[in-house]
Protein backbone atom coordinates (compact mmCIF):
# COMPACT_ATOMS: atom_id res chain seq x y z
CA UNK A 1 0.00 0.00 0.00
CA UNK A 2 1.76 3.03 -1.32
CA UNK A 3 -0.76 5.91 -0.53
CA UNK A 4 -2.36 7.51 2.60
CA UNK A 5 -5.67 5.30 4.22
CA UNK A 6 -7.87 7.17 6.77
CA UNK A 7 -10.71 5.37 8.20
CA UNK A 8 -13.43 7.56 9.17
CA UNK A 9 -16.11 6.88 11.93
CA UNK A 10 -19.75 8.28 13.46
CA UNK A 11 -20.67 7.89 16.81
CA UNK A 12 -22.97 7.66 19.44
CA UNK A 13 -21.25 10.38 21.03
CA UNK A 14 -21.88 13.04 18.28
CA UNK A 15 -18.44 12.76 17.18
CA UNK A 16 -16.55 12.20 13.64
CA UNK A 17 -13.34 10.72 14.16
CA UNK A 18 -10.15 10.15 11.75
CA UNK A 19 -7.73 7.59 12.07
CA UNK A 20 -4.52 7.62 9.49
CA UNK A 21 -3.33 3.53 8.75
CA UNK A 22 0.55 4.02 8.91
CA UNK A 23 2.76 0.46 7.97
CA UNK A 24 4.63 0.04 11.17
CA UNK A 25 7.03 -3.09 12.06
CA UNK A 26 5.65 -5.13 9.69
CA UNK A 27 1.98 -4.28 10.69
CA UNK A 28 -0.59 -1.00 11.03
CA UNK A 29 -0.45 1.50 13.73
CA UNK A 30 -3.63 3.52 13.51
CA UNK A 31 -2.75 7.71 14.41
CA UNK A 32 -5.74 9.76 15.33
CA UNK A 33 -6.33 12.55 12.48
CA UNK A 34 -8.99 14.58 14.08
CA UNK A 35 -12.26 14.54 16.27
CA UNK A 36 -15.00 17.02 14.92
CA UNK A 37 -17.88 18.21 17.18
CA UNK A 38 -20.32 19.81 15.02
CA UNK A 39 -23.43 17.42 15.28
CA UNK A 40 -25.64 17.87 18.42
CA UNK A 41 -27.19 14.57 17.37
CA UNK A 42 -25.72 10.32 17.58
CA UNK A 43 -23.99 10.53 13.97
CA UNK A 44 -25.37 7.80 11.91
CA UNK A 45 -24.01 7.87 8.54
CA UNK A 46 -20.55 8.73 7.33
CA UNK A 47 -19.65 8.98 3.55
CA UNK A 48 -16.86 10.01 1.08
CA UNK A 49 -16.89 10.80 -2.10
CA UNK A 50 -13.38 12.04 -3.47
CA UNK A 51 -12.04 14.63 -1.21
CA UNK A 52 -15.39 15.39 0.08
CA UNK A 53 -17.02 13.46 3.19
CA UNK A 54 -20.88 13.88 4.19
CA UNK A 55 -22.04 12.81 7.70
CA UNK A 56 -25.80 12.79 8.73
CA UNK A 57 -26.88 12.64 12.50
CA UNK A 58 -30.04 12.62 14.86
CA UNK A 59 -29.90 16.42 14.73
CA UNK A 60 -31.67 16.23 10.85
CA UNK A 61 -28.36 17.87 9.35
CA UNK A 62 -26.00 17.31 6.75
CA UNK A 63 -22.48 18.05 7.06
CA UNK A 64 -19.95 18.33 4.49
CA UNK A 65 -16.36 18.68 4.87
CA UNK A 66 -13.51 19.09 2.22
CA UNK A 67 -10.88 16.67 3.43
CA UNK A 68 -8.00 18.16 1.78
CA UNK A 69 -8.20 21.74 3.05
CA UNK A 70 -9.77 19.87 6.33
CA UNK A 71 -12.34 22.76 6.09
CA UNK A 72 -16.40 22.64 6.72
CA UNK A 73 -17.88 23.79 3.19
CA UNK A 74 -21.49 23.09 3.90
CA UNK A 75 -24.55 22.23 5.84
CA UNK A 76 -27.47 20.80 4.61
CA UNK A 77 -31.28 21.00 6.56
CA UNK A 78 -32.82 19.44 3.91
CA UNK A 79 -34.56 16.81 6.43
CA UNK A 80 -37.36 16.30 8.94
CA UNK A 81 -36.33 13.45 10.56
CA UNK A 82 -32.61 11.19 11.47
CA UNK A 83 -30.40 10.99 8.60
CA UNK A 84 -30.46 7.34 7.81
CA UNK A 85 -28.71 6.89 4.86
CA UNK A 86 -25.89 8.63 2.30
CA UNK A 87 -24.42 7.94 -0.40
CA UNK A 88 -21.94 9.68 -3.01
CA UNK A 89 -22.15 9.09 -6.61
CA UNK A 90 -18.32 9.54 -8.22
CA UNK A 91 -18.00 13.08 -7.45
CA UNK A 92 -20.87 14.31 -9.14
CA UNK A 93 -24.08 13.60 -6.86
CA UNK A 94 -25.01 13.10 -3.52
CA UNK A 95 -28.04 10.84 -1.88
CA UNK A 96 -29.32 11.04 1.50
CA UNK A 97 -32.80 9.34 2.72
CA UNK A 98 -34.34 9.97 6.46
CA UNK A 99 -36.61 8.87 8.48
CA UNK A 100 -38.98 11.64 7.05
CA UNK A 101 -39.31 8.83 4.49
CA UNK A 102 -37.99 10.99 1.41
CA UNK A 103 -34.69 10.63 -0.45
CA UNK A 104 -32.99 13.89 -1.69
CA UNK A 105 -30.31 14.37 -4.75
CA UNK A 106 -27.54 17.16 -4.17
CA UNK A 107 -25.41 18.84 -6.87
CA UNK A 108 -21.44 18.39 -5.93
CA UNK A 109 -20.35 21.80 -4.80
CA UNK A 110 -23.61 23.61 -4.82
CA UNK A 111 -25.09 21.00 -1.69
CA UNK A 112 -28.94 22.38 -2.37
CA UNK A 113 -31.25 19.90 -2.99
CA UNK A 114 -32.21 19.69 -6.73
CA UNK A 115 -34.95 16.94 -6.91
CA UNK A 116 -37.00 14.87 -3.65
CA UNK A 117 -37.65 11.53 -4.37
CA UNK A 118 -41.12 10.98 -2.35
CA UNK A 119 -43.22 7.61 -1.56
CA UNK A 120 -42.53 5.42 1.39
CA UNK A 121 -45.14 6.06 3.83
CA UNK A 122 -42.68 5.69 6.83
CA UNK A 123 -38.85 5.75 7.35
CA UNK A 124 -36.16 4.98 4.67
CA UNK A 125 -33.82 2.75 6.59
CA UNK A 126 -31.22 1.98 3.23
CA UNK A 127 -30.14 3.62 0.30
CA UNK A 128 -28.19 1.86 -2.68
CA UNK A 129 -27.19 3.87 -5.86
CA UNK A 130 -26.33 1.65 -8.93
CA UNK A 131 -22.76 1.92 -10.16
CA UNK A 132 -24.20 3.28 -13.31
CA UNK A 133 -25.55 6.22 -11.44
CA UNK A 134 -28.64 5.62 -13.51
CA UNK A 135 -30.99 3.61 -11.29
CA UNK A 136 -31.02 3.63 -7.25
CA UNK A 137 -33.07 0.89 -4.41
CA UNK A 138 -34.25 1.99 -1.30
CA UNK A 139 -36.08 -0.02 1.73
CA UNK A 140 -38.37 1.35 4.40
CA UNK A 141 -40.34 0.81 7.15
CA UNK A 142 -43.24 0.39 5.01
CA UNK A 143 -42.36 -3.38 4.33
CA UNK A 144 -41.22 -2.19 0.88
CA UNK A 145 -38.35 -2.39 -1.96
CA UNK A 146 -38.64 1.00 -4.46
CA UNK A 147 -36.23 1.01 -7.62
CA UNK A 148 -36.15 4.70 -8.51
CA UNK A 149 -35.27 5.85 -11.97
CA UNK A 150 -32.37 8.65 -11.40
CA UNK A 151 -32.47 9.75 -15.42
CA UNK A 152 -36.22 10.31 -15.04
CA UNK A 153 -36.25 11.55 -10.99
CA UNK A 154 -38.78 9.50 -10.08
CA UNK A 155 -39.93 5.89 -9.31
CA UNK A 156 -40.14 2.80 -11.77
CA UNK A 157 -42.01 -0.10 -9.66
CA UNK A 158 -42.38 -0.91 -5.95
CA UNK A 159 -41.81 -4.24 -4.49
CA UNK A 160 -43.93 -5.44 -1.22
CA UNK A 161 -42.04 -7.08 1.43
CA UNK A 162 -43.19 -9.50 3.44
CA UNK A 163 -40.75 -8.19 6.33
CA UNK A 164 -39.17 -5.15 6.50
CA UNK A 165 -35.30 -5.18 5.46
CA UNK A 166 -32.69 -3.16 7.16
CA UNK A 167 -30.38 -2.55 4.25
CA UNK A 168 -29.93 -2.85 0.63
CA UNK A 169 -26.47 -3.43 -1.26
CA UNK A 170 -25.80 -3.33 -4.91
CA UNK A 171 -22.98 -5.72 -6.10
CA UNK A 172 -19.39 -4.08 -7.61
CA UNK A 173 -20.80 -5.10 -11.11
CA UNK A 174 -24.14 -3.70 -10.94
CA UNK A 175 -25.75 -7.15 -11.66
CA UNK A 176 -27.20 -7.82 -8.40
CA UNK A 177 -28.68 -6.52 -5.36
CA UNK A 178 -28.71 -8.38 -1.41
CA UNK A 179 -31.48 -7.06 1.02
CA UNK A 180 -30.86 -7.16 4.40
CA UNK A 181 -33.21 -9.07 6.55
CA UNK A 182 -32.36 -9.66 10.08
CA UNK A 183 -30.11 -12.35 9.91
CA UNK A 184 -31.16 -13.47 6.18
CA UNK A 185 -29.71 -12.11 3.12
CA UNK A 186 -31.50 -12.25 0.34
CA UNK A 187 -29.37 -12.35 -2.85
CA UNK A 188 -31.79 -11.17 -6.23
CA UNK A 189 -30.54 -11.22 -9.94
CA UNK A 190 -31.17 -8.18 -11.67
CA UNK A 191 -32.38 -9.75 -15.13
CA UNK A 192 -35.06 -11.24 -12.89
CA UNK A 193 -35.57 -9.31 -10.36
CA UNK A 194 -36.27 -12.29 -8.12
CA UNK A 195 -34.31 -14.14 -5.00
CA UNK A 196 -32.18 -16.33 -6.45
CA UNK A 197 -31.47 -17.80 -3.32
CA UNK A 198 -31.48 -16.79 0.50
CA UNK A 199 -28.57 -17.56 3.04
CA UNK A 200 -29.23 -17.56 7.21
CA UNK A 201 -26.18 -16.24 8.96
CA UNK A 202 -28.09 -17.61 12.14
CA UNK A 203 -27.29 -13.87 13.88
CA UNK A 204 -28.67 -11.02 13.47
CA UNK A 205 -26.48 -8.78 10.71
CA UNK A 206 -25.45 -5.42 11.28
CA UNK A 207 -22.91 -4.87 8.97
CA UNK A 208 -21.94 -6.62 5.44
CA UNK A 209 -19.34 -5.44 2.26
CA UNK A 210 -18.43 -7.04 -0.85
CA UNK A 211 -15.15 -8.45 -0.75
CA UNK A 212 -14.96 -9.12 -4.32
CA UNK A 213 -17.69 -9.35 -6.95
CA UNK A 214 -18.49 -12.57 -5.28
CA UNK A 215 -17.73 -12.79 -2.31
CA UNK A 216 -18.90 -10.95 0.65
CA UNK A 217 -18.00 -10.17 4.34
CA UNK A 218 -21.02 -10.14 7.07
CA UNK A 219 -20.64 -9.54 10.72
CA UNK A 220 -23.61 -9.03 13.22
CA UNK A 221 -24.29 -9.70 16.92
CA UNK A 222 -22.48 -12.86 17.06
CA UNK A 223 -19.03 -11.30 16.97
CA UNK A 224 -17.85 -13.04 14.38
CA UNK A 225 -16.83 -11.57 10.76
CA UNK A 226 -17.76 -14.50 8.11
CA UNK A 227 -16.63 -14.17 4.16
CA UNK A 228 -19.49 -16.17 2.24
CA UNK A 229 -19.57 -17.22 -1.86
CA UNK A 230 -22.57 -15.88 -2.97
CA UNK A 231 -21.86 -17.40 -6.51
CA UNK A 232 -21.12 -21.06 -5.40
CA UNK A 233 -23.08 -20.71 -2.36
CA UNK A 234 -20.22 -21.44 -0.49
CA UNK A 235 -18.94 -20.29 3.15
CA UNK A 236 -15.08 -19.40 2.70
CA UNK A 237 -14.97 -19.25 6.85
CA UNK A 238 -15.20 -17.07 9.61
CA UNK A 239 -13.59 -16.31 12.49
CA UNK A 240 -13.76 -14.66 15.77
CA UNK A 241 -13.00 -10.61 15.39
CA UNK A 242 -14.63 -8.77 18.03
CA UNK A 243 -15.86 -8.84 21.95
CA UNK A 244 -18.99 -7.22 20.65
CA UNK A 245 -21.60 -6.63 17.82
CA UNK A 246 -19.86 -6.36 14.76
CA UNK A 247 -20.89 -2.84 13.56
CA UNK A 248 -19.10 -1.31 10.44
CA UNK A 249 -17.32 -3.27 8.14
CA UNK A 250 -15.16 -1.95 4.38
CA UNK A 251 -12.61 -2.93 2.21
CA UNK A 252 -9.39 -1.16 0.83
CA UNK A 253 -6.61 -2.06 -1.20
CA UNK A 254 -3.56 -3.71 0.45
CA UNK A 255 0.01 -3.71 0.70
CA UNK A 256 0.46 -6.10 -2.46
CA UNK A 257 -1.75 -6.82 -5.72
CA UNK A 258 -2.59 -10.07 -4.36
CA UNK A 259 -3.75 -8.99 -0.59
CA UNK A 260 -6.96 -6.70 0.47
CA UNK A 261 -7.19 -5.04 3.94
CA UNK A 262 -10.84 -5.17 5.63
CA UNK A 263 -11.48 -2.75 8.26
CA UNK A 264 -14.39 -3.86 11.36
CA UNK A 265 -15.43 -1.24 13.83
CA UNK A 266 -17.39 -3.00 16.78
CA UNK A 267 -20.26 -1.21 19.26
CA UNK A 268 -17.49 -0.80 21.99
CA UNK A 269 -15.35 1.62 19.71
CA UNK A 270 -12.42 -0.98 18.59
CA UNK A 271 -10.98 -0.55 15.15
CA UNK A 272 -9.46 -3.57 13.80
CA UNK A 273 -7.38 -3.96 9.99
CA UNK A 274 -7.44 -7.43 8.79
CA UNK A 275 -5.00 -8.53 5.68
CA UNK A 276 -7.03 -11.00 3.47
CA UNK A 277 -4.74 -12.66 1.16
CA UNK A 278 -7.48 -12.87 -2.06
CA UNK A 279 -5.81 -16.17 -3.68
CA UNK A 280 -6.95 -18.01 -0.19
CA UNK A 281 -9.70 -16.64 1.29
CA UNK A 282 -10.95 -19.87 2.96
CA UNK A 283 -7.23 -18.81 5.27
CA UNK A 284 -7.65 -17.03 8.67
CA UNK A 285 -7.00 -13.21 7.93
CA UNK A 286 -3.87 -11.73 9.78
CA UNK A 287 -5.09 -8.96 12.08
CA UNK A 288 -2.39 -6.17 11.68
CA UNK A 289 -3.66 -3.18 13.78
CA UNK A 290 -6.03 -2.20 15.96
CA UNK A 291 -7.34 1.09 18.16
CA UNK A 292 -9.99 2.10 20.93
CA UNK A 293 -11.88 5.30 20.12
CA UNK A 294 -13.13 4.78 23.24
CA UNK A 295 -16.50 5.96 21.91
CA UNK A 296 -19.45 3.89 20.49
CA UNK A 297 -19.23 3.50 16.69
CA UNK A 298 -22.25 3.62 14.78
CA UNK A 299 -21.17 4.20 10.83
CA UNK A 300 -17.52 4.27 8.69
CA UNK A 301 -16.21 4.96 5.54
CA UNK A 302 -12.74 4.84 4.29
CA UNK A 303 -10.53 7.99 2.28
CA UNK A 304 -8.23 7.24 0.20
CA UNK A 305 -6.50 10.46 -1.04
CA UNK A 306 -6.47 10.43 -5.31
CA UNK A 307 -3.25 10.02 -6.59
CA UNK A 308 -4.53 12.68 -9.30
CA UNK A 309 -7.67 14.85 -10.20
CA UNK A 310 -10.89 12.24 -10.67
CA UNK A 311 -12.51 11.10 -13.87
CA UNK A 312 -15.40 9.89 -12.66
CA UNK A 313 -16.93 11.60 -15.81
CA UNK A 314 -19.04 9.41 -17.47
CA UNK A 315 -21.01 12.02 -19.75
CA UNK A 316 -24.60 9.83 -18.58
CA UNK A 317 -23.95 9.50 -14.70
CA UNK A 318 -22.42 13.33 -14.58
CA UNK A 319 -25.24 14.42 -16.36
CA UNK A 320 -28.14 16.40 -14.36
CA UNK A 321 -30.39 14.94 -12.39
CA UNK A 322 -33.55 15.23 -13.61
CA UNK A 323 -35.75 18.38 -11.73
CA UNK A 324 -39.13 18.19 -11.94
CA UNK A 325 -41.17 21.71 -12.65
CA UNK A 326 -43.99 20.57 -10.51
CA UNK A 327 -43.41 18.57 -6.85
CA UNK A 328 -45.86 15.62 -6.28
CA UNK A 329 -49.05 16.02 -4.65
CA UNK A 330 -49.39 15.45 -1.74
CA UNK A 331 -52.47 13.32 -2.03
CA UNK A 332 -50.60 10.81 -4.84
CA UNK A 333 -51.37 7.57 -4.24
CA UNK A 334 -47.67 5.92 -3.80
CA UNK A 335 -48.54 3.12 -5.26
CA UNK A 336 -49.61 4.17 -8.90
CA UNK A 337 -46.65 3.46 -11.18
CA UNK A 338 -45.61 5.38 -14.38
CA UNK A 339 -45.60 2.70 -16.81
CA UNK A 340 -43.18 5.12 -19.40
CA UNK A 341 -40.63 5.12 -16.14
CA UNK A 342 -41.39 1.25 -15.66
CA UNK A 343 -40.31 0.82 -19.40
CA UNK A 344 -37.12 2.51 -18.98
CA UNK A 345 -35.59 1.11 -15.83
CA UNK A 346 -36.29 -2.00 -17.35
CA UNK A 347 -34.86 -1.38 -20.67
CA UNK A 348 -32.18 -0.13 -18.17
CA UNK A 349 -32.14 -3.38 -16.29
CA UNK A 350 -31.76 -5.53 -19.48
CA UNK A 351 -28.73 -3.60 -20.81
CA UNK A 352 -26.72 -4.26 -18.06
CA UNK A 353 -27.92 -8.12 -17.54
CA UNK A 354 -26.81 -8.74 -21.33
CA UNK A 355 -23.89 -6.41 -21.08
CA UNK A 356 -24.06 -5.28 -24.69
CA UNK A 357 -23.11 -1.77 -24.25
CA UNK A 358 -19.70 -1.02 -25.53
CA UNK A 359 -19.63 2.33 -27.16
CA UNK A 360 -16.86 4.41 -26.39
CA UNK A 361 -16.26 7.07 -23.79
CA UNK A 362 -16.55 9.83 -26.18
CA UNK A 363 -19.75 8.56 -28.48
CA UNK A 364 -22.14 8.51 -25.57
CA UNK A 365 -25.17 9.57 -25.69
CA UNK A 366 -25.42 12.95 -23.68
CA UNK A 367 -28.42 13.36 -21.70
CA UNK A 368 -30.34 16.49 -22.35
CA UNK A 369 -29.64 18.98 -19.12
CA UNK A 370 -32.73 19.95 -17.61
CA UNK A 371 -33.20 23.52 -15.64
CA UNK A 372 -31.65 24.38 -12.49
CA UNK A 373 -33.36 25.88 -9.96
CA UNK A 374 -32.92 29.71 -10.46
CA UNK A 375 -32.02 30.31 -6.46
CA UNK A 376 -28.69 30.91 -5.48
CA UNK A 377 -29.57 29.67 -2.11
CA UNK A 378 -32.04 28.94 0.41
CA UNK A 379 -33.25 28.38 3.84
CA UNK A 380 -32.17 25.16 3.68
CA UNK A 381 -28.86 25.45 2.08
CA UNK A 382 -25.86 27.08 4.27
CA UNK A 383 -22.17 27.26 3.37
CA UNK A 384 -18.86 28.02 5.65
CA UNK A 385 -15.65 27.00 6.62
CA UNK A 386 -14.70 25.71 9.49
CA UNK A 387 -11.55 23.76 10.37
CA UNK A 388 -11.61 19.84 11.00
CA UNK A 389 -9.56 19.52 14.44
Amino acid sequence: MGRKVEIIVGTNEEFILGYEAVLKDGGVSLRQTFADHSHSGSVRQVTVGGRMLASGAADEMIRIFNLKTRTEVGIVMEHHGTVSSLAFHGTTHLFSAAEDGNICIYKHGKWQCEKTLRGHRGGVVGLAVHPSGRMALSVGRDNTLRTWNLIKGRKAYITKLKEAADAVYWSPQGTQYLLVKGSCVDVYEVATGRVEHSIDFKEHISSLTFVTDDIIAVGGEGRNICLYDIATKIEMGQWSAHASRVKCLCTIPGMAAEELWLVSASSDGVIKIWGLELLSLNTKPKLLGEVNTTCRIICMDVYLPPHKPSLDTDPEASAEYASSEEEAKEGEEDEEEDENTKEDCEEEIKRMATKQENVSYKTKLKLEKRKKRNSSGGPNSKTKKSKIK
